[in-house]
């Protein structure tokens, strides 16, 4: 799994996202429709627990053609498009786990007419259109720039806060992608559960 930022590709290791599908599952996911808005080549399906994806649907985008390619011929039982997140055929409220490891951009604003007034940057607009596409008790777990726990992020915060409840957060040393990408990025692992329309925190 890969995203990009300022420019670098950095992959997701797998002992992080063994460490997230066991938080979910502790969380009382059991399976469902489940979806990554930023796939790269699949990393986040190929490593889910073998039990787990048995009851799975699995939907995927990806932005980048090779990556996107890469992952329709890897996972042919998942429905991939290879689009931006902002112009996916998605239907809200309809998945069960939204995962994935967004991209990382503070200067890119998606253009989306269904956030347009909040003019959020990339990573935290992930947040908010995963909010609209998760299903009401649904979770949302997602690696993301530190930022969005930072003044960067207070706009996001404040809109996921009439949304959804906080989980937890687990703060990733800036060595968790050196091995991979030879990059050292401070990053959060942010985990929400969205709330029905009229429930209270």
């Amino acid at each position: 799994k890969y995203r990009t930022f300022c420019g670098s590709v950095v992959f997701t290791p797998p002992a992080v996202i063994d460490g997230i599908y066991k938080i979910v599952q502790q969380l009382g996911f059991k399976g469902g429709r489940v979806l990554d808005p930023s796939m790269g080549h699949g990393n986040f399906f190929g490593a889910m627990p073998t039990k787990l994806r048995k009851n799975c649907m699995l939907r995927g985008v990806e932005k980048d053609s090779l990556a996107g390619g890469m992952a329709q011929q890897l996972y042919q039982d998942a429905s991939v498009e290879v689009t931006g997140f902002e112009n996916a055929f998605l239907d809200n409220n309809g998945y069960d786990l939204v995962i994935s490891n967004v991209p990382f951009n503070r200067d890119i604003h998606p253009i989306d007419a269904d956030f347009k007034a909040y003019n959020f940057n990339l990573h935290n607009y992930f947040f908010a259109k995963a909010l609209q596409k998760v299903r009401p008790g649904g979770l949302i777990a997602f690696i993301t720039s530190e930022e969005t726990m930072k003044n960067g992020g207070a706009k996001l915060r404040e809109y996921i806060s009439k949304r959804a409840d906080f989980i937890c957060a687990v703060k990733l040393p800036d060595t968790t992608f050196k091995s991979y990408a030879d990059t050292s990025v401070t990053s959060d692992l942010i985990i929400l559960q969205k709330r029905d329309e009229n429930g209270s925190p």
